[in-house]
């Protein structure tokens, strides 16, 4: 990574319209610095929304994730098939199934076909949870992906992306 941000450095009057793809094993400064500048925007929005909810006094984004991905499911999955759905380790979503279990968002279920097995089901206090936490969340987005989208071209947003990075 340091090799990349030299490079950017050394590199930050470089016209990106000259980009081409090369066929090699690593990334072109081009992408490397669109990379980086999309990682900062996803820090910077999920932050932003995160304070909203909590500033509403609503649970972190994590558990609208959780949430979410169950209603998309038709309101229950196996708890691999929410790990593959979501971003978040087995263990994590363990402990977050948990928790949302005991605040009464979800159930664990037994899973027809398998005894043994269970099914994480959200329940109506989960539903309309996430539909309150989506009051926030839903508008925030909207906002900063329309900013996102007025931005001309990628040489503009990475150059937005490091200008709102830097320290004044």
């Amino acid at each position: 990574m340091n090799f990349h941000l030299n490079e950017l450095i050394r590199n930050r009057n470089q016209n990106y319209s000259e980009h081409e793809v090369v066929k090699n094993e690593l990334p072109t400064a081009f992408e490397t610095d669109i990379w980086v500048a999309m990682n900062r925007a996803t820090r910077r929005i999920q932050s932003d929304i995160s304070a909203a909810l909590k500033e509403a006094g609503l649970p972190p984004l994590k558990w609208y994730d959780l949430l979410w991905s169950l209603e998309r499911h038709g309101g229950q999955l196996r708890p691999f098939e929410l790990a593959q759905d979501t971003i978040f380790e087995q263990s994590n979503l363990s402990h977050l199934s948990k928790r949302l279990a005991a605040e009464g968002l979800v159930e664990f279920v037994e899973f027809d076909s398998d005894r043994r097995g269970k099914v994480l089901k959200v329940t109506a206090k989960g539903r309309d949870l996430r539909k309150r936490m989506w009051s926030i969340y839903g508008p925030m987005l909207h906002e900063r992906m329309r900013a996102f989208g007025k931005v001309d071209g990628w040489q503009e947003f990475i150059a937005k992306e490091q200008d709102q990075s830097s320290p004044d």
